[in-house]
């Protein structure tokens, strides 16, 4: 290895030990107060870095939201390797990845509630934020129309979207209430959700 490879080793690694210590402090003044009445300094302080160095790492507050998202999407795709995601049935897919998003935020519920409360105060899921969980959907959608397992003229974009804002309607309504006290189980939910997508309402005649 050369000396500049190394030396852009090493400065990669002391980037990235102050970005992880930037959101670590982030999510600790989140839950101890909120999103909204933290301020940048008030992370930089915790973080123990330089006032415009956290606005190198993290330019916007709602970049925090932005990185807790994206490392929550690692966590799961962690468990789903690139051959299940292409193979396995839709079905299975997205089963076994609503099973680890809802892993994730019963872990985190209280961290859960400050960031979409952040979110919502900064513009909502609905705005250009950068939170791509909706190309994760899409992509799934896309490799079932590829496999034959949906008909070729699904619009997998607009399917994504119904599918991601059933996500965070959803995630929503469970984030209202107590830390420790969700009003409803959220697997539960996903997976009534994911039946009405994949299998359709089963309608009956009304009773007389």
């Amino acid at each position: 290895m050369t000396e500049g490879a190394v030396g852009t080793g090493r400065r990669q690694r002391r980037w990235q030990d102050v970005h992880d210590r930037l959101y670590e402090a982030a999510c600790e003044l989140f839950l101890e107060s909120d999103f909204i009445t933290t301020s940048v300094d008030d992370i930089a302080e915790r973080a123990d870095v330089a006032r415009k160095t956290a606005f190198n790492h993290f330019p916007r507050k709602r970049d925090f939201i932005a990185e807790w998202g994206r490392r929550r999407r690692q966590a799961v795709r962690i468990h789903l390797s690139p051959e299940a995601m292409a193979r396995e049935s839709l079905e299975s897919v997205l089963r076994h990845y609503f099973a680890g998003l809802v892993a994730v935020n019963e872990q985190q519920r209280a961290l859960t509630i400050r960031m979409l409360r952040g979110w919502r105060e900064s513009g909502g899921p609905f705005d250009a934020d950068p939170h791509i969980l909706i190309d994760v959907f899409g992509g799934l959608i896309r490799a079932a129309i590829r496999r034959g397992e949906l008909p070729a003229d699904v619009d997998a974009d607009r399917l994504a979207t119904v599918l991601y804002s059933a996500y965070f309607g959803i995630l929503y309504d469970w984030s209202e209430g107590a830390d420790d006290e969700p009003p409803f189980a959220l697997g539960a939910a996903y997976n009534q959700l994911l039946d009405v997508m994949l299998h359709g309402l089963q309608l009956t005649e009304p009773r007389s």
